[in-house]
């Protein structure tokens, strides 16, 4: 199987991202049930992906 590490470094940094710009726009008071939603979504698909990161270097 390939090695996706490049991949999931990527998708994590835009996780992580997208998160502190939706936490941004909450913090400013201008937001919605979406952000907070998204907010949310961002933030576990950071975390398991930075766990599947860590986990894999554990192994190696």
């Amino acid at each position: 199987m390939r090695n996706r590490r490049i991949y999931r470094n990527v998708v994590t940094i835009a996780c992580f991202v997208f998160a502190g710009m939706n936490a941004y726009r909450i913090m400013q008071g201008n937001y919605t049930w979406i952000d907070v939603f998204l907010l949310v979504v961002f933030l576990i698909f950071g975390v398991t992906y930075s766990y599947i990161i860590f986990r894999q270097n554990n192994e190696n």
